[in-house]
């Protein structure tokens, strides 16, 4: 009676703190195929079992929380750093690097539900305040979602992605730039010798790509993002002009060629050698280790030959995947949610995030064909709330596609 108990209160637990550690749930595939439970309860079903060491027979001891999946489910016991199997004694448990590619397989699932989450709107699919905003129940056709302020526009790229910018710019990428009005912009001029066609990975709601094109009137960006959400709210936002970019969803993590006509049709497709530069913006720490090579790959099939790999993403020196502030003397936890490798975190929502070093990411692309470089940028950030200053470190490449590559 107390492991049967037990079992309802996990699968209870399990539903009300999904991905805040008493329980976490990984769906890969559409199936959820890793379910923790708490030390607590797995404690008391041990000494539940000790109790009755000879139970009677045709009796059998309740199996832990089931889930849609037929597959072993594995756990692990952070506390004690030990791992243990469920449901399939025979079945050894997911290695750290299975975990990470679970997270990965749901990474589709994960981001639209972050931004669903950030979203919400009247009929105009402007954004809302006040007691109308806490009535909407999320985005819809009749409630499209509107602009999403979890991130900050990143203006700094004028200077980090300076490749793609006019010279004007390059020498003074402080300068102010005027928003884009589609209707007194000019088009962009497909002859001057700063026209750039650039494919954004990962393009959220154009944070990246809103600037970029500010500062550079002749690009033409082509954005995807694997949310139907964030493209959505990026189509809606007030600067968008179909006339410098154009966006579209794709799951750029779990397939080979995500982008091209068998994948996403003959509308929406990249052709080889089509791109100038590809960005990348805090999106290939969302990767596994194999999604990242397939990525890297998928770069090389559509840029031109020359052409350029531009991106920025997450340092493993990086105090986000530290637990302490050394020089604050007090311990503060940074790291961005549940730890499932060494430098690979689950959060809450269930996004994964990947810290990388700068060897790591130069021997993916390489081994994909490019020629380049990438290097740790630092800077320091003060958080007034928490009343410290501290270190930032990122990961920043410039690779380049090798004229004598081929597809």
């Amino acid at each position: 009676r107390t492991a049967k108990r037990l079992a309802r209160v996990g699968r209870d637990a399990h539903e009300r703190s999904r991905g805040t550690g008493e329980a976490s749930a990984f769906r890969g595939r559409g199936e959820m195929v890793f379910l923790a439970w708490s030390t607590s309860a797995r404690a008391s079903l041990s000494a539940a079992g000790a109790r009755r060491d000879d139970p009677p027979r045709g009796r059998r001891h309740a199996p832990p929380p089931t889930t849609r999946s037929r597959r072993c489910r594995a756990t692990r016991d952070e506390g004690e750093g030990s791992a243990t199997t469920s449901a399939c004694s025979s079945a050894s448990a997911f290695s750290e690097s299975s975990r990470v590619s679970l997270a990965n397989a749901d990474a589709s699932r994960a981001w639209e539900r972050f931004y669903r989450t950030h979203s919400g709107g009247d009929k105009d699919g402007l954004a809302t305040s006040g007691p109308e905003r806490s009535r909407k129940k999320g985005p819809s056709e009749k409630n499209p979602p509107a602009n999403i302020t979890a991130f900050k526009d990143r203006h700094y790229l004028r200077k980090a992605f300076s490749d793609l910018m006019p010279r004007a710019v390059r020498d003074d990428p402080s300068r102010w730039v005027d928003p884009i009005d589609p209707s007194t912009t000019r088009a962009p001029d497909e002859t001057s010798s700063d026209h750039k066609l650039v494919l954004e990975l990962g393009c959220g709601v154009g944070n990246s790509a809103f600037p970029l094109m500010r500062a550079n009137l002749d690009l033409f960006v082509v954005a995807v993002d694997c949310s139907p959400t964030a493209i959505k709210c990026l189509t809606r936002n007030e600067e968008f002009d179909e006339r410098r970019c154009r966006a579209f969803c794709a799951d750029l993590g779990n397939t080979e060629g995500p982008l091209t006509k068998e994948k996403v049709g003959a509308e929406r497709f990249v052709a080889n050698e089509s791109v100038d530069a590809v960005t990348g913006v805090f999106f290939f720490s969302a990767l596994d280790a194999d999604a990242f090579a397939r990525v890297a790959r998928e770069c090389a099939r559509v840029l031109k030959k020359n052409g350029l790999v531009l991106f920025r993403d997450y340092s493993k020196e990086d105090v986000k995947g530290t637990d302490t502030d050394d020089r604050s003397g007090d311990e503060i936890n940074f790291a961005p949610g549940q730890k499932i490798d060494e430098d690979a975190y689950v959060r809450g929502d269930g996004t994964l995030a990947v810290f990388f070093d700068e060897q790591f990411v130069t021997r993916v692309f390489e081994d994909a064909g490019f020629v380049g470089r990438c290097e740790r940028v630092t800077h320091s950030v003060t958080n007034r709330k928490l009343g410290i200053t501290f270190e930032r470190h990122f990961v920043q490449g410039r690779f380049v596609k090798p004229s004598c590559l081929s597809n």
